[in-house]
């Protein structure tokens, strides 16, 4: 019996989501660190400084899903010896213990000065706080508002977003977060072009816009969380998922809006293995008033501590619909088993399904560098590679990265470099129902395909409150001109390319991108930022109508959000 009908929908995941939590004994559970926040890049030095890959259940670099409660055990228990950590270290491990105070045991996460009559700020890291026997309750309020003004405009430029953030948990058990704001965004130069060419925002949902250049939208993201057992969690939420260690990723980035997800995580001995099961939405247009259509994708990461310095990772996600050719739509429950491989199933069906498939590894060494990358194919022939004749079909994604921390032995120094490539005509499929893009957001990588790109990333914390980072990235990309495709907008099918062999990266109309971006931030108090930043902004084409220059200078106050970046 097919529980998932066309009218049933997504409601499928909820009742997934429901089943499995209730058919567990839950054990104490906690929310997660937030996407972006600079904890991350904290417990990458930490990780990498103490010699060894941090356990399972501590937390994974790849799948993006740090726990508060094991960050908390984590930074309380590190061990010193050996180490050699600067007094900027020190003050981080402060802040990761003040990050997650509920669930630390150092004293020094209180306030030493609360407000109001102990009602305000009785912890550093909490605008208000409240904990019964059976709950607990963490509210902040969140405020982004950045001005600067943008060269190739000619104009002033802003972001405006005022919301709140909340999370607890009940009896230990069941943890929840919900963040929701209103944003006012009058936008830089590079993404009014992308509003221009896809009718959306990076990031953002149903636009409301009377100029075309100031744009209205809510922002909401939110789960709840609980423990199955001892290795096994569960999360149902809607927001944004990263898969990789690297600036960039080819598996799910946060580049796209937020989607509803089902994840399942499972840490146990040294492997960490991650099934997620979500929907994208396919772009509605303003004027039309049908709620957007859906296609679902079922990913799974697993992830294994080969050695303690060693991490191996193997990834595969199946992108489908079923909007046309199907008695039933829906999310397909032949994609629910957590430990099968999905490529037979998909053939079995005889379906359209799209399927992708990946293989990551992370090497620490010397208490100073990481190495990293992954090796994607979305389709693969090996007779077609073979004979190297360029053939459309031969779909592969590369990344190799490098990370040093302490360049130099100049403390708090952290340098990261990345390469990155995708041939024509990755993740596209015979329909572009299946495509690999999340209301007219790439999933993966925010160039698409047919591009070479390096990143380079030097970030340095001078003083305890002071985070200073340069970023470049260099990227030759083919564009597309009066309806053609020649591979770098997945969201088109592939029956429309311009050729079947003698495809190759740049192919199109070469294009390249240059991106130079400063930025300081300086932290008043925990979460609570002033930043300037410099970005200059370039592209150079073979063709005139590519070309753009921009200088972009902003200054922002932002309270309890992840900066935000338009590195594209």
């Amino acid at each position: 019996m097919h529980f998932c009908s066309m009218q049933k929908q997504s409601y499928c995941l909820v009742f997934i989501a429901f089943w499995l939590m209730i058919s567990f004994k839950v054990k104490a559970q906690s929310s997660y660190i937030p996407l972006g926040s600079s904890s991350m890049h904290m417990l990458d030095r930490f990780e990498i400084k103490s010699g060894r890959l941090a356990e399972a259940t501590e937390f994974n670099t790849t799948t993006k899903a740090y726990k508060r409660d094991a960050i908390a055990k984590y930074v309380d228990s590190f061990n010193l010896v050996g180490t050699n950590l600067s007094k900027q270290d020190f003050f981080n491990l402060s802040y990761l213990q003040n990050d997650n105070f509920e669930w630390s045991k150092s004293e020094a996460t209180k306030s030493v000065t609360p407000l109001f009559n102990n009602a305000v700020y009785k912890h550093k890291a909490a605008f208000y706080d409240h904990t019964e026997k059976d709950f607990n309750i963490i509210i902040n309020p969140v405020t982004y508002l950045q001005y600067g003004y943008d060269t190739r405009l000619k104009e002033t430029v802003s972001l405006n977003n005022r919301g709140i953030e909340i999370r607890g948990s009940i009896k230990g058990t069941v943890s929840f977060y919900t963040q929701f704001s209103d944003e006012i965004n009058h936008t830089n130069s590079w993404v009014r072009d992308y509003y221009q060419t896809d009718s959306v925002i990076p990031g953002a949902g149903f636009l409301k816009t009377t100029d075309n250049k100031t744009f209205n939208y809510g922002l909401a993201s939110g789960y709840i969380n609980i423990q199955a057992g001892k290795y096994i969690d569960i999360q149902f939420g809607h927001g944004k998922i990263f898969l990789g260690n690297g600036y960039r990723t080819f598996y799910m980035s946060d580049f796209s809006r937020d989607n509803l997800y089902l994840r399942i995580n499972t840490r146990i001995w040294k492997i960490n293995y991650t099934n997620i099961f979500g929907e994208m939405l396919r772009y509605t247009t303003a004027n039309e008033s049908n709620l957007p259509k859906r296609s679902y994708f079922a990913t799974t990461h697993a992830s294994i501590n080969c050695t303690k310095n060693f991490n191996l990772g193997l990834f595969q996600t199946i992108i489908f619909q079923r909007d046309s050719g199907y008695s039933n739509g829906g999310f397909d429950p032949q994609y629910l088993n957590p430990i099968i491989f999905y490529k037979p199933i998909e053939n079995g069906l005889n379906s359209p399904d799209k399927a992708i498939l990946g293989i990551d590894f992370k090497y620490n060494f010397l208490k100073h560098f990481s190495t990293y990358g992954q090796f994607v194919i979305s389709e693969f022939v090996l007779k077609e590679v073979l004979a190297n004749t360029g053939w459309y079909g031969n779909k592969q994604a590369l990344q190799l990265g490098l990370k040093y921390i302490d360049v130099f032995n100049i403390n708090n120094l952290d340098l990261q470099i990345e390469y990155n490539q995708a041939r024509p005509y990755m993740y596209t499929s015979f329909t572009k129902l299946d495509a690999y893009v999340n209301y007219n957001q790439n999933m993966a990588h925010p160039i698409g395909a047919n591009f070479r790109e390096l990143v380079s990333v030097l970030r340095y914390q001078p003083m305890n409150r002071l985070f200073l980072k340069g970023t470049a990235i260099f990227t030759t990309y083919g564009n597309d001109t009066n309806g053609s495709n020649w591979g770098k907008n997945i969201g088109l099918d592939y029956k429309t390319k311009q050729q079947e062999y003698g495809n190759e990266i740049g192919q199109g109309v070469k294009t390249n991108l240059y991106i130079f971006d400063i930025t300081s931030s300086y932290m008043i108090k925990h979460n609570m930022f002033i930043d300037l930043q410099f970005t200059y902004r370039k592209t150079g084409s073979a063709m005139a109508i590519f070309d753009t220059e921009t200088l972009l200078t902003t200054i922002a106050f932002r309270w309890n959000i992840a900066e935000r970046r338009n590195d594209f």
